[in-house]
């Protein structure tokens, strides 16, 4: 089926304007926390509540993309698929906002509100990360990927016309399949694209790949494999960040150290890289050199141009004002 029969097989999403109480406090004991976002035709004709903040979405939509909710409710529930939200909240971001919100559907963690943390909290394996920022989001980590590169990326192909996809699709050069953590995102974002985005061009590793461990290494791992955060296998260099979650304390601490000692016992390299590196540009720079010698390669001189684009990547990924 091409597109064209797509578009006019599809279905117009079309909730009522108002949800009455029954239904939301139906979604609400079914697992969804509150406030429940629902799809309406027209924004200016829906009333956003405590219970319901409504989304203008007047973009057909196929019916294949809908999943229907099985759950006890007074009307049929669906769900839309994770590329669609995408679209949907990509509207009005940059693009490298958007290719961070992107990499949580894409990677094994979300960003989650105070009021969603129980609901996440019941999934076998997830953990949270209290809240650190001012938004009071959380962070929930050991999740499934929602989706892929080429799934969203043929999604977008498909639904080309629909608001936000056009958000989506720019920022897809800064995102990674796999990525673990929001310091992961925020370094691939830095370092491994395209220096037209403003970064550093650096060889694209591996993400979370799985490595077998030598015999001879594996007492400093603890498992006879590992998944370095970014890895590259033809140089056999590792790049661990450091995020507090798993590296901070006497044990954290212990855990890093005895990880360098097993990259040196299998014969690759490791370097480090902490948040507060990250967020300076000089020590993040001088890092990033450091990782280009064991790769081979050299970091090109900045250029104004380059140096403009730098300052504006670092402000949307890291929320930081430009280097001056």
């Amino acid at each position: 089926m091409d597109v064209d029969d797509l578009r006019v097989q599809s279905l117009r999403v079309s909730p009522p304007t108002r949800m009455r109480p029954d239904v939301v406090a139906s979604l609400v004991r079914a697992g969804l926390p509150a406030p429940v976002h629902m799809l309406v035709p027209v924004r200016a004709d829906a009333f956003a509540t405590r219970r319901v903040i409504p989304h203008g979405w007047s973009y057909v939509q196929p019916w294949d993309d809908l999943a229907r909710v099985e759950i006890e409710c007074p009307v049929n529930v669906f769900a839309c698929p994770p590329e669609m939200a995408l679209m949907q909240m990509a509207r009005g971001l940059g693009v490298a906002k958007t290719a961070l919100l992107v990499d949580q559907v894409l990677g094994t963690y979300r960003a989650c509100r105070p009021e969603a943390i129980e609901s996440y909290g019941q999934i076998e394996g997830v953990s949270i990360e209290s809240c650190t920022d001012d938004c009071g989001t959380a962070t929930a980590y050991g999740l499934s990927p929602l989706t892929t590169i080429v799934r969203l990326s043929n999604y977008l192909d498909a639904m080309a016309g629909a608001p936000g996809a056009r958000s989506v699709r720019r920022s897809l050069p800064l995102v990674a399949d796999g990525l673990a953590s929001p310091l992961e995102a925020q370094t691939y974002a830095l370092a491994f694209c395209s220096r037209h985005t403003g970064s550093l061009g650096l060889p694209k590793p591996l993400v979370n790949h799985r490595v077998e461990v030598p015999i001879e290494a594996r007492g400093c791992f603890g498992s006879a494999f590992i998944r370095p955060d970014f890895w590259w296998p033809e140089q056999r260099v590792a790049l661990e960040v450091l995020g507090v979650r798993w590296h901070d304390g006497a044990q954290g601490i212990a855990q890093t150290s005895m990880r360098e000692k097993g990259y040196y016992a299998m014969g690759a390299s490791c370097i480090t890289i902490t948040e507060r590196e990250i967020r300076m540009l000089s020590s993040f720079e001088a890092a990033m050199a450091v990782l280009a010698k064991l790769l081979g390669v050299k970091l090109r001189p900045p250029t104004k141009a380059f140096e403009k684009m730098r300052g504006q990547l670092r402000t949307e990924v890291l929320d930081v004002r430009p280097a001056r």
